[in-house]
This record gives C-alpha cells, structure tokens and sequence, in this order.
C-alpha cells in the first residue's frame, strides 16, 4: 500500500479552454474534485511539477491528502489524468474523494514473479501475463500490485482469477476462470516443427530416388 502523498488545491474561479491555457502556461494544472456526500465538485488548479511528479508513478493506486482552497484535507485517489497526445504534458486532473469504511473500484497492475524460473519459459514457451484487475477494496487496502507466481508454470498452464492470493479487503471483480497469467507455445516452436517434417519427407524423396537410380544401374 502506498504512502499518502500531499496536494495542494489552488482556487479557480474561472473555467474554459482559454483560461485553462493560461494556467498550463503559467505553471498549474486545471483539476476538480469529486465523490461521496460532495453536493458540488470542486474546481481548482495544482502545480503542474507536482502532478508530473506524480505521474511518473502508478498514479492510479496512489492515495493522496488533497488540501483544498477552504483548508479542509480529503484523501482521494486520481481518477483521470488528462496528458497531451504529443508532449504529454498534464492537461486535467480529477480527483475522487475516498471515504473511510466505503469500498471502491480500482485498477490494479499485475506483475509476474519467478518468469525466468517458469520451466515453460525455460523450454521456450511465451509467458503471456494480463496488464491489470480491476477490484473492490476499501482506501486503506488499496495494494501497490497484484503480484501473480509463475514460477512453476509449464506450457500450456496458466493461472485463473480464482487461484490468486489477494490482500485482506480485496475482491476481484472478474469470472473466477478468468486466465490472469499463461505459457502459451512459442510461435518460434510451432512453425519449426512442420519445417523438420518437410525436411524429413525431402530427405526420404532422395534416398527413394537414388534407390531407384541404383536398380536401373
């Protein structure tokens, strides 16, 4: 679970396209604020350094202490973060307020353990491992990664949503069967076969030939 991270919200009273540029230029990022028991989102502004600084990690699991321009603090998780096609510059940010007790949804990144030490990998099979899972947790158990063991997968095994060792308070939302991680048969392997097959009737069509040479002789 990550550290909570402090914001600062800015007050901004003015909204639209020119304005928001205006912000970006002079160093900030447009933001809002919403989610449980908040009648009327929040608009501000926040440091763009700060959000750039942010977004160089998972962003997406990273709780954050958000101080508002009333002086008021929420924890709240990044829910959007708006990035400029081209420079990648932050372009919007939306903040979700967390509530203590309440479960939430999130996505989640899946990391594989052990990948080198996969027999299946070793024998030259493919470890094909799915980007992320979306769960139910509540704010305080919100994990960092979903880490998934491959370490004794062969080929052609996998492993589904309903094998995986989750933290207390996580839930994933997912069909049980679902495969989160697999040794697929290299492609490599595949087509390689077939070519020593084709090989090996080549070389049966020449020793049938020189037979047949050699009883004409």
């Amino acid at each position: 679970m990550s550290e909570l991270v402090t914001l600062v919200m800015e007050p901004r009273d003015k909204t639209g396209k020119n304005e928001n540029g205006r912000l970006r230029r002079s160093g900030y990022v447009p933001c809002i604020l919403y989610g449980p028991e908040i009648k009327e989102n929040i608009q501000g502004k926040v440091s763009m350094r700060e959000i750039e600084r942010i977004a160089s990690k998972r962003w997406e699991t990273l709780r954050l202490t958000v101080k508002l321009p009333s002086g008021e603090e929420e924890m709240c998780l990044i829910r959007e973060l708006q990035k400029h096609p081209i420079s990648d510059m932050p372009l919007h940010v939306d903040f979700l307020r967390l509530v203590k007790g309440r479960k939430i949804t999130v996505k989640i990144p899946v990391e594989a353990a052990g990948r080198d030490a996969a027999p299946g990998v070793k024998d030259g099979g493919v470890l094909e491992v799915i980007h992320e899972l979306e769960v139910e947790t509540l704010p305080m158990s919100i994990p960092d990664v979903i880490s998934v063991d491959v370490s004794a997968l062969h080929v052609g095994e996998s492993i589904h949503v309903k094998d995986l060792k989750l933290p207390e308070n996580v839930e994933v939302l997912a069909d049980p069967e679902e495969i989160v991680a697999i040794v697929a048969t290299s492609r490599g392997v595949e087509e390689a076969e077939p070519e020593a097959a084709e090989q090996s009737a080549a070389d049966v069509e020449v020793v049938a030939k020189g037979k047949a040479a050699k009883e004409e002789e």
